[in-house]
């Protein structure tokens, strides 16, 4: 059975492929230049209003060169020992050309090189595409982050476009359409333990501390706040998961003036599902962000309950102008086969002193 993710974006379409135990689809959508963005897991992308449709450009992204069973579903990729090389490509058109990759292992963030593997690696790689609907292809080059033999894990590749565009505060405050993410996923059989790795080429951002995993009730105020902003009742909303990020103690969803030194207070609260469970990964400028035991935080919903992962950021080392997000993997989506449970990330925030 074919099946892929859709997110859409202010002012243009994009779209992408899923190879994880189907055959591979490719499909588009059309978004007009007023649509709301949305990471509603329930909203169907196909319902536009074709007389007020703008396409500003196209993006599709999937695995290569994979091996398929009798029934053109896609086999596992297997790891055998030393950097694993992955097949991928990317294609674009119009203004989505620009465009940034992610990987996560079991849902922790994987650093990568890109063809080689004598290039540092990254937790992201940018692609400036040129030409308009010319496939790109290129191999993701890592050695797993997890994983030991006899193991099978999931590997989730999301794009993020534009990645490059962060707010001056003086031409604009808004990241608008840009930093939305688009994903696809795989699994990956351990034929072996995965061997240690140095990754000291990636630049270190200890500046988390103090992480505390905790939950609170669902209010009454906060079910009104989104089954009326989303005109949903409380069954649609336990079918979909909410995010908010609050930095001292309020919710923010654009920018955030903070001081050139001590601490940001932050909490990443999320809702919604019952039962599904995901790794959540704060990152600023595109790396993320590690404490002193993790670089990930595994969070699971409960009926009734808000999950909440609290952080102090450390402000010393960051640039005048910061990109900050939180990025949610699930864990658990095949437990929920009628449920559309995809990675999630918050809007980004701008983080200026």
């Amino acid at each position: 059975m074919g099946k892929f993710w859709v997110h859409k974006l202010l002012a243009f379409i994009i779209v992408v492929a899923l190879a994880a135990g189907c055959s591979v689809t490719n499909h588009s959508i059309n978004v007009d230049d007023s649509t709301e963005i949305t990471t509603d897991t329930d909203h169907n992308p196909f319902n536009t209003d074709e007389k007020n449709t703008v396409v500003m450009g196209t993006m599709s992204h999937s695995f290569e060169n994979l091996n398929f069973n009798e029934k053109g579903q896609a086999l596992p990729l297997q790891y055998n020992g030393g950097e694993l090389s992955v097949d991928y490509s990317v294609t674009a058109s119009g203004k989505a050309k620009n465009v940034g990759f992610f990987i996560f292992v079991d849902g922790i963030p994987q650093p990568y090189k890109i063809n080689t593997t004598d290039a540092p690696y990254e937790y992201m790689h940018i692609f400036e595409l040129i030409e308009d609907d010319k496939e790109m292809p290129f191999t993701f080059v890592f050695t797993p982050v997890a994983g030991k033999k006899g193991e099978t894990l999931h590997v989730s590749v999301s794009s993020i476009y534009n990645p490059g565009f962060r707010p001056d505060m003086k031409e604009t405050s808004s990241y608008g359409g840009y930093h939305e993410t688009l994903e696809s996923g795989i699994s990956l059989v351990f034929n072996q333990d995965v061997e240690e790795t140095d990754f000291t080429s990636i630049v270190s951002q200890e500046v988390i501390s103090k992480a505390e995993l905790s939950t609170e009730p669902v209010t009454k105020e906060l079910l009104e706040k989104y089954s009326s902003s989303k005109g949903l009742d409380m069954a649609a909303i336990g079918k979909r998961i909410f995010t908010e990020l609050h930095v001292e103690n309020e919710v923010r969803n654009q920018y955030f003036q903070v001081n050139k030194n001590g601490v940001l207070h932050v909490a990443f609260k999320m809702f919604g599902h019952p039962g599904v469970r995901y790794k959540n990964t704060f990152y600023i400028n595109h790396n993320a962000l590690t404490s002193s035991d993790s670089s990930s935080f595994e969070t699971a919903i409960a009926e009734g309950n808000v999950s909440v992962v609290k952080a102090e950021i450390k402000l010393d080392n960051l640039e005048d102008f910061s990109t900050f997000y939180v990025v949610s993997v699930p864990m658990n989506a095949d437990d929920f086969p009628n449920d559309a449970i995809l990675l999630s990330k918050t809007p980004s925030l701008l983080l200026y002193k």
